[in-house]
C-alpha cells in the first residue's frame, strides 16, 4: 500500500511540475522551461545524491544507456509547450494514454497479446476519452 500512495504522490507531483513549467513556458518559451526544470533538478538530485547515496564507482560504458536523458528533456519541453495550448487535464490524459499505448506495444512485443486483453481495453477507453471530449468542444483553446 505504501508503493501505491507513493506512486499516487509521484503523479500530482508530475501534474504540479507539469503546469508549473507550462506557466514558465508561457513567459519564457518551452525550451527555457526545461532547461531551469532540468537545472534545478540536477542541483537538486545532486545534494540528495551526495546525501543518501553511495559513491558511482564507475559509469555505464554503454551509450544506449543515457538515451533516456535525452528523452527526458525533449519531454519536459515538448509538454511545457504543450501544456499552454491543451490544457493540463488534456497533456497530462494524453501522456498517460502514450505511457499506456507504448507500454502495451512493449508487452505484445515481447510477452505476446494474451498478457494484454485488460490494458488494451483500458488504452481504447482513454484514447477514446480524449477524442470524444475534443469532440465535444471541451478543448482549452
Amino acid at each position: 500500500m505504501g508503493f501505491i500512495m507513493l506512486g499516487l504522490l509521484n503523479g500530482f507531483c508530475i501534474t504540479l511540475s507539469r503546469v508549473l513549467n507550462g506557466q514558465l513556458s508561457m513567459r519564457n518559451g518551452a525550451f527555457h522551461a526545461s532547461f531551469v526544470n532540468h537545472a534545478v533538478g540536477f542541483a537538486s538530485m545532486s545534494l540528495l545524491f551526495l546525501f543518501i547515496s553511495e559513491p558511482l564507482q564507475v559509469l555505464p560504458q554503454d551509450p544506449t544507456l543515457y538515451i533516456g536523458g535525452v528523452i527526458g528533456a525533449l519531454y519536459v519541453a515538448v509538454n511545457s509547450f504543450v501544456m499552454v495550448r491543451l490544457g493540463s487535464t488534456n497533456s497530462i490524459v494524453l501522456v498517460v494514454a502514450g505511457q499506456m499505448l507504448f507500454g502495451l506495444f512493449i508487452e505484445v512485443y515481447f510477452f505476446g497479446f494474451e498478457q494484454v486483453g485488460v490494458q488494451s481495453i483500458g488504452a481504447i477507453f482513454i484514447v477514446t476519452g480524449v477524442f470524444l471530449k475534443g469532440r465535444l468542444g471541451f478543448q482549452n483553446n
